[in-house]
């Protein structure tokens, strides 16, 4: 009653000029609540999307780099194929060369423009042999089936928990692989746990010698003085030049962008296979535990035709690797798994983002 009366007060009031009259106001939408609560969406939708814009960009990258890869080593493997044939070719001129032969001359001529063929493909495409020539070895003819086989590696010992790493993969009777830095080498007893892996029948790899990424990626010819100096100390002590390598940080990281290519491109040239990994133990985080160093393990070699695993002997405590290590081993050899050391005759790994773990 009372509602319809004011409203009927309110139309028979007379519009006289000078009356105020009360009109709705739209409020502001710039500094409301609603204002607010639009920023609050629209700024948590931005910070779920763009881990995915940055690993679809990673993804980008890597595949370029995987595709680059890929090209370098099938034109490195045509060439040795055509290196081959020269050097089958050799023989056969050497075999027939006589000293009584009035031929001699003839074929010693054919044998010098052979020679001069096969240098000019040795050196194909590479403007840096004159830095560190030592650096050289014979690459692999063919690769290996390594189906349902693991490859246990080891980043940035020989550390102090290296001895406990090969106390337990010699209890088990597990070959495994060991990419070293070379400075850590010179630190009391780093030597005799070198000489013990090869002993053991272990792979050493080299690694790096200063793990600074900074100054490793300056430039080609800062890698290969790097890597020249640790691959020495390796022989030096075991006797053994080592033909296979790990990049600091995986072979695709910030810091190799502009050097990347060109380093892989001269090693593969030198005869030389890096080996990145397809699964990640997770052990160099200082979050990582015994129980999530196996299941991140166990649960990418379920999930690969072969593994190679990124785990530490050095840089850091790793008492949960050396924890994790037996159980590991025992798990996936009742699954009918078979262990074994990194050769360059092993095909490399494709590097993922998803098995990301720094080296």
């Amino acid at each position: 009653m009372i509602d319809h009366a004011s409203t009927a007060l309110h139309s028979n009031v007379p519009q006289v000029k000078g009356q105020i009259t009360l009109r709705r106001v739209k409020p502001r939408y710039l500094g409301s609540v609603r204002f607010f609560k639009h920023l609050i969406v629209t700024f948590v939708s931005v910070m779920m999307i763009l881990p995915w814009g940055v690993v679809a960009f990673m993804a980008g990258k890597e595949e370029t780099r995987r595709t680059e890869s890929r090209q370098l080593e099938a034109q490195l493997i045509v060439t040795m194929g055509e290196l081959q044939s020269f050097v089958n070719e050799y023989e056969a001129l050497l075999a027939r060369i006589d000293s009584d032969d009035a031929e001699n001359l003839m074929l010693v001529g054919q044998l010098m423009d052979q020679l001069e063929i096969a240098e000019s493909l040795y050196e194909f495409e590479s403007a840096y042999g004159h830095l560190h020539p030592e650096l050289r070895v014979e690459g692999p003819k063919e690769y290996i089936d390594s189906s349902r086989t693991v490859y246990l590696t080891f980043d940035d010992g020989p550390g102090g928990y290296t001895k406990s790493v090969l106390d337990i993969l010699q209890r088990y009777d597990v070959r495994a692989t060991f990419f070293v830095v070379g400075y850590v080498i010179n630190s009391p007893g780093r030597e005799d746990l070198l000489r013990r892996m090869v002993e053991e029948g272990h792979t050493i790899g080299v690694h790096t010698f200063s793990h600074v990424y900074k100054d490793v990626y300056s430039s080609l010819e800062a890698y290969l003085e790097d890597f020249a100096k640790t691959s020495e100390r390796i022989e030096e002590i075991t006797g053994i030049k080592p033909d296979i390598f790990r990049f600091p940080g995986g072979s695709l990281n910030s810091y190799n962008e502009r050097w990347g290519n060109t380093i892989i491109s001269e090693m593969l040239n030198r005869g030389y296979r890096y080996y990145d990994w397809n699964a990640g133990s997770g052990d160099a985080s200082t979050e990582a535990t015994v129980d999530s160093i196996y299941e991140d393990v166990i649960r990418q070699v379920h999930g690969n035709p072969y593994s190679v695993v990124l785990m530490h002997d050095g840089g850091g405590g790793r008492q949960a690797t050396v924890q994790a290590l037996p159980m590991i081993i025992e798990r996936l050899q009742r699954e009918g798994y078979e262990f074994d050391k990194l050769t360059n005759q092993v095909r490399p790994t494709v590097y993922t983002t998803a098995g990301y773990n720094r080296g």
